[in-house]
């Protein structure tokens, strides 16, 4: 019966801590990735294709 009550009571919050920081690590992996996914170049309406700059 000690074996049970140690069971839950001791290793429980290590376990739980794991998975909490395994999670952020996730977390922060995506959110780092977000600008990748979402990114887009900026003043892309004045790049038109085929137009040539004005020379001075």
């Amino acid at each position: 019966m000690a074996l049970l009550d140690y069971s839950p009571e001791e290793p429980g919050p290590v376990v739980y801590n794991k998975a909490v920081a395994d999670v952020q690590d996730r977390l922060q992996a995506r959110i780092m990735e977000a600008d990748i996914d979402v990114h887009e170049d900026e003043f892309q309406y004045w790049r038109k294709p085929g137009r040539q700059k004005k020379s001075a």
